[in-house]
């Protein structure tokens, strides 16, 4: 059991690397070869038109053509109201504390003496010291113009400031920012002061160094309204932008890449894929698509999901499945992308469900859809429709092909459902114009599907030991090696075979089991007896009966031994392992009854000197219902063929009764706790049987011998 669960451990782990690692990795690949990614700066690998009208903003040349439109606005300037009168002051503060500092000091004595009579009266400051005086005032004269300022004499000091006054007056009424201060000064100072009348050159010495000092900016700049104008400039700009039309070439073969043709061909979605990107998309969908199948397969086929077998060939068939939707990718983008409704999702579809189970093959339409939309994402819409209607529709035309022809005509029906299928999608979707190439395409799925089911089917049968139809079919030939050995060494356990055959195939269709498969199973379940046929009541013909020399023990070994024999030769000639259990459960694990009784006669009626253990079968019970119908059958012919050997034939009574105590006594002892058998299904099991065994072994009448003709011979019986 260890060892099974280690098998199974990894076989999941192989197939979840198949569908998870490396069919992503094949189709990053494929994508990487086929559409490579674009880079700015690097040639193209392709020359792309344009599919429809697209249009590029150039944001870096927008953003420039904007700045310089909003650095063009000239800063917003507002007056300042009373800064030509705070010059005009200022000048005559200037000139006002020229006077101040000339006028003589009154000295008044502390003490006064005996000769003094008043206040004492000095002589103004000296020249020096009114040149101090000012310079502490703070005015920001230089040194040459306060000692100017100071010699002029007094009866001229008005007239210098008038004329002072009026420079500066004149210059106050200009508009002058601080920026312009200093031109202004530099320009218009010198003409207005030599319009003026200054005596002594008293303009260059001393108005000049006045006016510098005390003119002020007659205007400022507005920061709000220059910010809002300057906006206003900007959005008046347009955008600057690259417009292609329909057909024009995005970019041509080895041209350098710039990144508004790269933005370009972003919007038309053929920028080319990262591989990394690209493999990571697909593990993540892929991942997905295996955890909704794992889902899906715990929860409605728990059979599937332990067996590693299965699992590994759904995951091949996955990866198959990936290798055929590239070969479409290629097609349709040589073609056009109506061809696309060649992708052969029935080939996944139908495969899935002959060789592992019809409703695990509807569930295949999840990846075969997924697969399909990693390739080609911009097919996303109609032909993930088309994939998901493919396997639908394909899936219920072979779950009866129970045959080679069946399977033929099936395939035939593909020819005109997937050409319709096909033709009504593109004709509901577009693109338009493409009814004629969908029909084609529909037509080639179809042939392709037909070819691929048919030379695959044979091999992953073989392969993967699967109990498919056709490969049941072969089983089923009488010409096999196994069968024809049993016939010609053990005849008896060969006819046996052949009727157990019989009734568990009428018994699995009033249940709904795989009557094919219990049929095969029921032809092959004595196999091992041919090792020792004559051990086998039905193959003692004209000889005595071996076990009249054996102790019980050991005549029941023998009959035990041929359920490990049969399995062994089962799995020597690969028969599939759903056969090979059948026939290692086929006595489940019951007592070889006629021997076991016959040692505890033997032991004086003393079961407990007797091991039950030497005297059951060492096979296991059966875990499936054809399995379960099969131990019903074979327990029922045999029974009912060494009655009615002994009697002649059989009433329907009788067979009821023996089928019902064979039934009932394997029911009591558990032998059908491992199968999914119902009890209600039990029961209709026991009544198929009853009514193929009364059809056997019903009396007949007898026909009397007819008259000797006249050659003396007796005539046949007829039949």
């Amino acid at each position: 059991m260890a060892d099974d669960s280690r098998r199974l451990l990894l076989s999941r782990l192989v197939a979840l690397v198949l569908v998870v690692g490396v069919v992503p990795g094949f189709l990053a690949i494929l994508q990487a070869a086929e559409d490579p990614e674009i880079q700015v700066g690097e040639p193209a690998p392709r020359t792309i038109l344009a599919q429809t009208a697209i249009r590029v903003v150039d944001a870096e040349a927008t953003e420039t053509a904007r700045r310089v439109a909003s650095e063009s606005v000239q800063p917003v300037e507002v007056s300042i109201p009373d800064a030509p009168g705070a010059t005009i002051s200022a000048v005559r503060e200037i000139f006002q504390a020229a006077r101040e500092v000339r006028r003589p000091q009154v000295v008044v004595p502390v003490e006064p003496t005996e000769s003094a009579t008043g206040p004492a009266v000095t002589e103004p400051p000296s020249a020096q010291e009114q040149q101090a005086q000012l310079a502490a005032m703070g005015f920001g004269l230089s040194a040459d113009a306060i000692a100017a300022l100071v010699a002029v004499p007094t009866d001229q000091l008005a007239t210098v400031e008038e004329e002072t006054v009026a420079v500066a007056r004149q210059l106050a009424r200009l508009r002058i920012s601080e920026e312009e201060l200093q031109t202004v000064l530099d320009d218009q100072l010198r003409v207005e002061l030599a319009l003026r009348t200054f005596p002594d050159d008293l303009d260059e010495v001393l108005a000049d160094p006045i006016v510098r000092a005390t003119l002020q900016p007659t205007v400022t700049v507005d920061p709000d309204a220059t910010a809002a104008a300057r906006q206003r400039a900007a959005d008046e700009v347009a955008e600057v932008a690259m417009t292609w039309t329909p057909g024009e070439p995005i970019i041509r073969r080895g041209e350098i890449v710039e990144p508004l043709e790269l933005a370009a061909l972003d919007q038309q979605g053929e920028t080319g894929t990262s591989p990394l990107t690209l493999f990571l998309k697909a593990v993540a969908a892929l991942g997905l698509t295996v955890l909704v199948l794992l889902i899906y397969l715990v929860r409605m086929r728990p059979h599937v999901w332990a067996s590693g077998r299965r699992l590994v060939l759904l995951a091949t068939l996955i990866s198959a499945y990936s290798l055929l939707v590239a070969a479409t990718g290629l097609l349709a983008d040589a073609a056009g992308v109506a061809w696309w409704y060649a992708v052969p999702v029935g080939v996944l579809a139908i495969l899935t469900a002959l060789l592992v189970h019809p409703m695990v093959g509807i569930a295949m339409m999840v990846p075969g859809a997924v697969v399909v939309l990693l390739v080609a994402p911009q097919t996303a819409g109609p032909v993930e429709v088309f994939a998901a209607t493919i396997a639908l529709v394909s899936v219920p035309l072979f779950q009866r092909a129970s045959s080679r022809s069946e399977l033929r005509r099936s395939i035939l029906e593909l020819f005109v459902v997937y050409p319709a299928i096909a033709t009504a999608l593109v004709g509901v979707f577009g693109p338009d114009g493409q009814l004629a190439n969908a029909a084609l395409a529909g037509l080639a799925n179809a042939v392709v599907t037909g070819v691929v089911v048919q030379g695959a089917l044979p091999f992953l049968e073989t392969i993967f030991r699967v109990p498919s139809v056709t490969a049941l079919l072969d089983l089923a030939d009488r010409n096999h090696p196994l069968l024809r050995d049993l016939e010609r060494l053990a005849p008896g356990t060969y006819q046996h075979s052949v009727a157990v055959a019989s009734l568990c195939e009428r018994a699995c269709r009033e249940v709904g089991a795989n009557g094919l498969l219990a049929s095969v199973a029921a032809l092959y379940h004595d196999i091992g007896k041919v090792h020792r046929p004559h051990f086998f009541i039905e193959n003692q013909v004209g000889i005595d009966n071996p076990h009249d020399e054996l102790e019980p023990r050991m005549s029941a070994l023998i009959i035990r031994r041929h359920v490990e024999d049969g399995v062994e030769m089962a799995t020597q000639h690969r028969l599939p392992p759903e056969v090979v259990e059948c026939i290692g459960s086929h006595h489940g694990t019951m007592v070889v009854t006629f021997f076991y009784r016959m040692a505890i006669e033997q032991a004086g009626g003393d079961p407990s000197q007797v091991d039950e253990d030497e005297f059951r079968y060492h096979g296991h019970k059966p875990r499936s219902r054809e399995a379960a119908i099969l131990l019903m059958a074979d327990c029922s012919e045999a029974a009912t063929r060494s009655a009615a050997q002994s009697r002649g034939h059989l009433d329907r009574d009788e067979i009821e009764t023996m089928v019902d105590g064979l039934i009932q006594e394997r029911l009591d002892d558990g032998q059908f706790d491992e199968t999914e058998l119902s009890l209600a299904e039990l029961r209709k099991v026991q009544a198929s049987v009853v009514e193929s065994l009364v059809g056997i072994y019903h009396p007949r009448i007898a026909y009397p011998a007819a008259p000797a003709g006249a050659d003396g011979k007796v005539g046949a019986r007829a039949r």
